[in-house]
């Protein structure tokens, strides 16, 4: 009688994790990035130059953002 070869632990499937830092084009100066900040819950990008030069705007504590557009927070 010859075993079959086969694994019997499911396989686990990968993480369809949204990205927050990733290449883009910029919401605010519509020029592309190779360094965007990504909201993942309504796709607002900002590029790290536009990010730093208009930082009142979106941190106040300077561990956290807020994207302008739906007004939710993350962690930088």
């Amino acid at each position: 009688m010859e075993k079959e070869d086969r694994c019997d632990i499911p396989l686990v499937k990968e993480k369809t994790k949204k990205k927050r830092l990733a290449p883009g084009i910029c919401d605010f100066c519509a020029e592309e990035s190779s360094l965007c900040y990504i909201c993942t819950y309504c796709g607002f990008t900002v590029c790290q130059r536009c990010f730093i030069a208009h930082q009142r705007l979106f941190t106040r504590t300077g561990v956290t953002w807020v994207c302008p557009n739906c007004l939710n927070w993350f962690t930088l």
